[in-house]
């Protein structure tokens, strides 16, 4: 009799494919700062996408339609708490109104990013309320095809079509709701859209943030999407806001964004020097230092590299672990990994060199020498400040 309970499991040929796909949303988190943070929500709510793919292979097909439905509501709880932070205690405990009919109005009055994208993709949201009726149908087990015996009973007469329509239901629900996740995600900052546009990124500082892939956005955000959410005006204030900001040449780009520096490049690099922050300054002086440098380590954390080959490839980020390599040893032209490796003090933080070749007594001085000049462009900018801090709590006093 025990086998009588079992779930027969369903084929998904894409299941690959769409876990892939969230991963692409799941991280398009920006490092914004807020109260709340929601993109712990847009996280969670590709959790719950991940595991409507896994429940529907395994064949418990109401679960997986339960689970796509919870995403929505839960990326919309999640943009809800960050557009009223002041709410996030009364939902930690568990409290009335964070249920759909109460959200969704507020946030129509109360967000205008949000009112104005839900009428901007009013024909999609029209078909996402649609399919969400028939989740509904599967969830609440109302009709034959949401009742498991309709696919697992020994009559298999008719059963292929019952599975392909069912599997259709299913993959057509998941689509739409990763759209409207990814329209949500959205409303919070329009970096996965505003990226693809080359000449603004190239305006832009250097941000966690990374465009949406062109395969995802082929799948879930057609051209004709891309084009009316350039028409939002989320879109179109962060658009104006960096259009204002001065043009990266491509030298300038890849040190402030990837790390990366040719001294074929210091010339360009110069022209636009006050793009730069006090750590890029630093690594591209400190690799002028000698053609030796291939990576400069900054208080063990921030990576840069250049076009000296060096025998170890690997980054390794953490202050304790170049700790441990200097342990017992000399500061500088350590052995290290077929390379050498030294350090100098920065600020009060260790700043490591991986290098080719020993450094000459010349060279060690050259760059200490230009340490301390750091150390000193650091101090003054904190005493300035420090200064301006006090200020503005003397003005407040």
């Amino acid at each position: 009799m025990y086998n009588h309970w079992n779930v027969k499991p369903f084929s998904l040929s894409r299941a690959n494919e769409y876990l892939e796909d969230l991963n692409d949303l799941r991280f398009s988190d920006s490092g914004l700062v807020t109260e709340v943070n929601p993109f712990f929500f847009v996280n969670e709510s590709c959790q719950l996408l991940a595991n409507s793919v896994n429940l529907f292979k395994q064949g418990y097909f109401d679960c997986a339609f339960y689970s796509v439905r919870e995403a929505i509501e839960l990326s919309l709880s999640g943009l809800y708490l960050f557009c009223n932070p002041e709410k996030l205690n009364a939902w930690s405990r568990l409290e009335k109104g964070f249920e759909l009919r109460t959200m969704v109005p507020e946030l129509k009055t109360g967000r205008e990013e949000y009112a104005n994208i839900k009428e901007l993709f009013k024909d999609f949201f029209d078909r996402l309320d649609k399919r969400k009726k028939i989740m509904n149908k599967y969830v609440h087990k109302q009709g034959y095809k949401s009742l498991y015996y309709h696919y697992n009973s020994i009559n298999a007469h008719g059963k292929p079509e019952r599975i392909n329509t069912l599997t259709s239901d299913f993959e057509t629900a998941l689509h739409d709701t990763i759209t409207a996740v990814s329209l949500y995600r959205l409303v919070i900052d329009p970096y996965p859209i505003l990226m693809l546009d080359k000449d603004i990124a190239f305006r832009m500082p250097d941000l966690m943030a990374e465009s949406f892939s062109a395969s995802f956005i082929d799948k879930y955000f057609p051209d004709e999407y891309v084009e009316r959410y350039k028409e939002s005006m989320i879109y179109k204030s962060y658009y104006d806001y960096f259009k204002a900001q001065p043009l990266q040449n491509e030298a300038v780009y890849a040190l402030i964004h990837w790390q990366l520096f040719e001294r074929k490049d210091f010339d360009d690099i110069k022209k636009q020097q006050e793009l730069l922050s006090l750590h890029d300054m630093e690594a591209v002086d400190l690799f002028m230092c000698s053609q030796k440098i291939g990576a400069v380590i900054i208080d063990g954390c921030i990576n840069y590299n250049c076009e000296t080959k060096l025998k170890d490839t690997s980054m390794i980020i953490g202050d304790a672990y170049y700790s441990e390599v200097f342990e017992g040893k000399k500061d500088y032209n350590v052995v290290h990994k077929g390379d050498y490796i030294s350090r100098f003090l920065l600020n009060d933080c260790m700043t490591y060199l991986k290098h080719s070749d020993v450094f000459a007594e010349e060279e060690i001085k050259r760059i200490t020498d230009l340490c301390c000049h750091y150390t000193g462009l650091f101090t003054e900018a904190n005493e300035r400040l420090k200064e301006m801090i006090e200020k503005v709590s003397s003005a407040k006093g």
